[in-house]
């Protein structure tokens, strides 16, 4: 028996009333973990001190045992249990198997599920900080997900946990995920106590929220967990951050062909050199929908590791299970994404919302093609999102994002045009109107901007404004006193129209 009354192969099967078919000599080896596999040899995802569990799904022939249990062998594994639901009883071959190997069999019958069992050799485990990063990794390896690794941290916490993206995602939860609106307010929670580790209470909940030391370039993902207690949680959020790394490594792989084709596809829809054919063929070698045109996604973030942010915000929005083409071109992030533009735009809101409080000394502008996009090509949606957030950028806002669907021709007008442009144009037009209206109140702005929406009617305009119409003919005649422009003439008041339009705009933010 373990001298820390930890858990053994013999305790375990004690209490559990486990059958041993072979190593009944070798019982007392302690359990450090335990890990479940089907796979025909699971040796590269065992760490040593692993009790195995198998539902002897890769058995096809006698064979198969010698190689599954010298592979779990080699890896310093202290026994295996095998379930009898799947063949009925456990086969001879891997009895022998085990004795050749000194590797302890248990017998699991099919009224007992794993879940018990695994249970119970966590009830008995003593703490042991140091093998939990390997346990983590090893979860990861074995799952190839986050699920695992913050199943096992809720195991140990016996309290449920979720781990959150810096935007609101659920990226791994121990049990059902969070609603979407009660994620989004715990992840403002977690902004607002400076991304520090903290207790936060929601709806009559308490939670403790604990950031993970990960990628410094953007604001970290954290651990949430359901409890009334103080936990200390910073050790478990450093093996999960290890675990998590692990995970992102697993995914990256041929990431750095993707980069290069996405670079590609982007930098080739920019410059208009590649041929249509060989647009589509880089956009179905990076899985996007070749039967209908791809949303299209314009960031740009000014302030540290402004690039980085971008690419995380698209990739946050657009879900792991996206299909993204990411380039760069000068200051702006550029993306196609296998998702419905109206909701790609929604799902960039709530993370520049959540994120843009997060960060200081960063401003978002994001731009995003519309649905009537769709009926066009890749190039005149990436266009069309350019000159979104174009528009996104005019004003002062530290955060915004423009959809297509949301700007007529007049604001794609207005998006195109450099600010310097647009500044010389509004203050050369209306700046003197606005200057004397502001220090008289004589609101000639306002009875322009009614003439203009009212197709140039004098007397609905006098109606809508609640004065004569001697004194809309008054105040209007000013207007081209200030503005030397002819208010009868369609082309001035196209003029007009416009300058009204880009002082709305800054005005808006």
């Amino acid at each position: 028996m373990s001298g820390r009354g930890g858990p053994t192969l013999r305790r375990l099967a004690g209490h559990l009333g486990l059958r041993v078919l072979t190593g009944d000599d070798l019982l007392d080896r302690p359990i450090r973990w335990v890990f479940t596999t089907d796979l025909p040899d699971p040796g590269r995802y065992l760490a040593g001190g692993e009790l195995v569990l198998t539902g002897l799904m890769w058995r096809r022939r006698a064979a198969d045992s010698e190689a599954f249990v010298a592979a779990v062998a080699a890896r310093g594994a202290v026994g295996v249990a095998a379930g009898t639901a799947a063949l009925g009883e456990v086969p001879h071959d891997l009895v022998t198997a085990c004795a050749r190997h000194d590797l302890p069999l248990l017998e699991v019958p099919a009224e007992l599920s794993f879940a018990v069992l695994a249970r119970r050799v966590l009830a008995e485990r003593p703490p042991d900080p140091a093998g939990r990063r390997q346990e983590l990794l090893a979860a990861v390896a074995g799952s190839g997900g986050l699920a695992a690794p913050v199943a096992l941290v809720a195991e140990e916490l016996e309290r449920p946990c979720w781990l959150l993206s810096p935007t609101g995602r659920t990226m791994a939860a121990s049990g059902p995920p969070l609603p979407a609106a009660t994620a989004e307010a715990i992840t403002t929670l977690f902004h607002g106590g400076g991304r520090q580790a903290h207790r936060a209470r929601l709806d009559g909940q308490r939670f403790a929220l604990c950031p993970l030391p990960c990628d410094l370039r953007t604001p970290p993902c954290f651990l949430a967990v359901e409890s009334d207690e103080d936990l200390e949680l910073a050790d478990i959020a450093g093996d999960l951050a290890v675990a998590l790394e692990h995970d992102r490594a697993r995914c990256d792989d041929g990431s750095a062909m993707s980069r290069a084709l996405a670079e590609r596809l982007v930098g080739g829809l920019l410059d208009d050199d590649r041929s249509r054919r060989e647009i589509g063929d880089l956009m179905t070698d990076l899985g996007l929908p070749a039967d209908r045109t791809p949303a299209a996604v314009a960031i740009e973030v000014t302030g540290p590791g402004g690039s980085a942010v971008a690419r995380f915000l698209i990739e946050e929005a657009a879900g792991p299970a996206t299909a993204v083409a990411i380039g760069d071109r000068e200051a702006e992030t550029l993306a196609l994404a296998g998702a419905a533009p109206r909701e790609l735009a929604e799902h960039l809101r709530t993370a520049v919302r959540l994120l843009g409080g997060a960060l200081t000394g960063h401003r978002i502008s994001v731009g995003v093609s519309g649905t009537a996009s769709s009926g066009l090509g890749p190039r005149e949606a990436l266009q069309e999102a350019r000159n979104a957030r174009r528009l996104a950028a005019l004003g002062r806002a530290p955060v915004a994002v423009t959809a297509g669907d949301e700007i007529d021709s007049v604001d794609l007008l207005i998006a195109a045009m450099p600010r310097g442009v647009r500044d010389r144009f509004r203050k050369g037009l209306i700046g003197e109107l606005e200057a004397y209206d502001e220090s008289h109140g004589a609101r000639l702005r306002e009875t322009l901007a009614a003439f203009l929406a009212l197709s140039g009617s004098w007397q609905r305009c006098a109606a809508e404004l609640h004065v004569h119409v001697n004194t809309v003919r008054y105040r209007l005649r000013r207007v081209e006193e200030f503005t030397g422009r002819d208010l009868s003439r369609f082309p001035d008041r196209v003029d007009l129209f416009l300058a009204l339009r880009l002082a709305d705009w800054e005005r808006a933010i």
